[in-house]
């Protein structure tokens, strides 16, 4: 007798950016006559990974890697029906000089118990949302770039200057999105100390849903 086709499904917010990432995984495990070689009784089962981040990510089963994707890629992937837990982690961005620079966005896992056919990777995680900021540099002055929230500056992605007509820009990575949020790009190019121009929280809301992509400029030095 053909084994019985098990539907299990969870809708599970989780991204980068930041960042938020949005997780809904909905994976149609269907028996056949195949086994796993992994042990008795045992069935692959099969679900689609979809990253909508701007941000790589790896995507691992019980701790080995099985797929890495590119910002807006998707990937079919197997594993086998005793598999406990999902997790992925995203890329983090690297800064002009080489250095990289770390984000908010950690490793985030999903029970296997409670999954189905296709996992949504976004910028909202657990109900919170992360963003990434693109921002481009129309000033002859370089900047650092650093990420308020309100308490603690996160500093590091260096913004060159423009090259006569031709404007620079750099990426951030992931950041959460709270009230008092604030990027912002500092006059002094190595520490974000001193005068600034902010970008405030009300204006990086205009991010793109999924991906958490807010395009910033800078027009006039800090």
């Amino acid at each position: 007798m053909e084994p019985a086709t098990v539907i299990r499904r969870v809708r599970v917010v989780a991204a980068a950016g930041t960042t938020s990432v949005v997780a809904l995984l909905a994976l149609v495990a269907a028996c056949s006559t195949a086994r796993d070689p992994s042990g008795p009784g045992e069935f692959p089962v099969r679900a689609i990974v979809a990253n909508h981040l701007i941000a790589p990510i790896t995507v691992s089963v019980d701790g080995v890697p099985v797929v890495g994707l590119q910002g807006g890629g998707s990937s079919g992937i197997t594993f086998s029906s005793s598999a406990q837990l999902l997790t992925w982690t995203s890329a983090k961005p690297l800064s002009s000089d080489g250095r990289l620079i770390d984000d908010d966005i950690g490793e985030v896992k999903i029970s296997l118990a409670s999954i189905g056919r296709v996992l949504e990777i976004g910028n909202v995680i657990d109900n919170q949302t992360y963003i990434t900021a693109r921002i481009f540099n129309y000033t002859d002055v370089p900047t650092a770039i650093g990420v308020s929230d309100g308490v603690y500056v996160s500093c590091g992605v260096p913004l060159p200057a423009a090259a006569g007509a031709v404007h620079s820009f750099t990426q951030t990575g992931y950041y959460r999105l709270l009230p008092a949020t604030e990027i912002r790009a500092y006059r002094d190019p190595t520490r974000c100390t001193g005068p600034y121009t902010p970008w405030p929280a009300s204006q990086l809301r205009a991010f793109s849903p999924s991906s958490g992509l807010v395009i910033l400029s800078l027009t006039s030095p800090p």
